[in-house]
């Protein structure tokens, strides 16, 4: 007999974890990631951990199988931020913009 309880966990876990791909592939695409705090980064990443300790402990796979690649995803997030940051320049005068 199909759980549906169960179904609808795994549903939940596949488009919570999928929902970070299209920002994943866009700051691939782009290499900015300027817009993307790192205060939210690392909140997600420790909700994610103490989600993925519940659901390991409590044995709920649709849980910990999501949380674990909600994790990865956004462990390479911070990877990339790190990696891609770009250097502000101050400006003194607009007419030094030229030589940035």
């Amino acid at each position: 007999m199909v759980d549906y309880f169960e179904v609808a966990g795994y549903i939940a876990g596949t488009l919570f974890a999928t929902s970070l791909f299209p920002q994943l592939y866009k700051s691939c695409k782009t290499k900015k990631l300027n817009d993307l705090s790192f205060g939210w980064l690392f909140i997600y990443i420790i909700g994610s951990i103490c989600s993925l300790i519940y659901s390991i402990h409590n044995n709920l796979a649709p849980i910990y199988l999501s949380a674990f690649i909600e994790l990865t995803t956004m462990l390479i997030l911070i990877y990339m931020k790190f990696h891609y940051r770009q250097k502000i320049y101050p400006i003194d005068n607009i007419e030094n913009i030229e030589n940035i």
